[in-house]
């Protein structure tokens, strides 16, 4: 048996690729399931819904198994047992990260805005029929990672899939979906500051030390208001505990795309001089992946 699992945190993408990838490999005639490393998030199960598809099993444990690491490729990012499995195959669009493997693997790294993009290329490239469930989460995932085509993340490849896959999904007005997966996706109500803060968040080593870079999406910067306090706590707690160099969280508004950071730990004052009235903002800033982090690594340089 193969396990497919995305990372930590799991956010759609990881969630939805997973799924996809146990079904591409099951084509091929091997046996695969999709398993999950955490809880699945109110948009997830919004799209798991619309596909008529339960979620993953959790499963944190690798050890001794055969595995496929989609939407990373990081291993602060993985079980953290990976090292005592064997690693067959990669499916990303991020940067290339640390995962060694022993054996030679298939890896497919592509510069895209969705890991399921590349799936669904997988699949057309292998004569793998597309289901309407299967169609519903590679185009709910593309739609999510990308933000609706807004991010700078976003490429042609991206709308061409969702484009085809709208078709399959048996979707007819693409924006009313679109607005529907952003609406669960930016709801919070309820959530702690803890919560908020491991929505969607990973770690990076970086210079010898670890790094931990969190985002959550909101349909406006007010929704978070009267808990920066709360969620600035529990930023530093992380660096106190788990002895961080660096804790941020991203709080982007994903209509004006405006980015509040903020941060805690010993790196913390390399970036205060970015500040404006004790308040850092990033422009212009969607993507944690193509701006935030990136960013992030030159001013901690």
């Amino acid at each position: 048996m193969i396990l497919v699992v995305g990372h930590k945190n799991p956010d759609s993408d990881s969630i939805c690729s997973a799924l996809v990838a146990a079904e591409l490999l099951k084509a091929r005639g091997l046996s695969a399931k999709a398993i999950r490393q955490g809880d699945v998030n109110r948009e997830t199960q919004h799209i798991l819904e619309q596909a008529g598809v339960l979620a993953p099993e959790l499963c944190i444990s690798v050890a001794g198994e055969k595995v496929w690491l989609v939407d990373y490729s990081d291993v602060a990012q993985a079980p953290d047992d990976l090292n005592q499995a064997e690693i067959l195959g990669i499916i990303d669009h991020h940067r290339l990260g640390d995962v060694m493997t022993v054996n030679p693997l298939e890896a497919w790294i592509w510069p895209v805005g969705c890991t399921c993009t590349i799936l669904f290329n997988l699949c057309k490239m292998e004569q793998v029929p597309v289901t309407r469930s299967l169609a519903m989460l590679m185009m709910s995932a593309i739609l999510s990672d990308t933000v609706g085509f807004a991010s700078p993340t976003c490429t042609e490849k991206d709308k061409q899939a969702v484009s085809e896959l709208a078709q399959l999904a048996e979707v007819d007005d693409l924006a009313a979906f679109t607005q529907q997966l952003l609406i669960a996706k930016t709801d919070i109500e309820g959530l702690s500051a803890a919560q908020l803060v491991e929505k969607d968040l990973k770690a990076y080593p970086f210079n010898g030390r670890d790094v931990i870079v969190g985002q959550v999406e909101l349909a406006t910067l007010d929704q978070v208001a009267d808990m920066i306090d709360e969620l600035e706590a529990d930023l530093q707690q992380r660096c106190d505990q788990e002895n961080f160099a660096l804790a941020a969280l991203m709080l982007t508004d994903i209509t004006t795309a405006q980015t509040r950071l903020l941060f805690k730990g010993e790196w913390a004052e390399k970036l205060v001089k970015h500040e404006q009235g004790g308040v850092l903002m990033m422009h212009d800033t969607l993507s944690r992946k193509k701006q935030g982090w990136p960013w992030l690594q030159t001013e901690l340089a």
